[in-house]
């Protein structure tokens, strides 16, 4: 029972301590006190970059993912000209558009500069 009492008391006055600001007088540590500030701000700049390290990475597969988007969109309408670049294609087109433009019955004269 006595060792239960004085762990008792020991918690209340690790506590009073707490509330009152003292705890590292009563543990010593007032003397090490710059080098747990500086081990706080290590441990919250390590934090920090692995969060911006990841929001980096989250970016990187969203671009990823847009780019593959695009790499099909330009697919399809390289497919789409490529189809209308056909002379078939553009006599048909001609033709429902009713225009006079023809294919040339002869070939193309040399023009010679005098």
């Amino acid at each position: 029972m006595g060792k239960l009492k004085d762990t008792g008391s020991m918690v209340k006055n690790v506590a009073k301590s707490i509330i009152s600001g003292d705890i590292l007088v009563r543990m010593r540590l007032h003397k090490g006190f710059p080098y747990i500030i500086y081990f706080f701000v290590l441990g919250w700049l390590s934090i920090w970059i692995s969060f911006k390290a990841e929001q980096a990475m989250v970016q990187v597969e969203r671009n990823k993912r847009e780019l593959e988007t695009l790499k099909i969109y330009h697919a399809q309408k390289t497919c789409e000209y490529v189809s209308l670049d056909r002379i078939s294609t553009v006599e048909e087109m001609l033709k429902q558009k009713q225009s006079e433009v023809t294919t040339p019955q002869k070939p193309a004269d040399i023009i010679i500069k005098k």
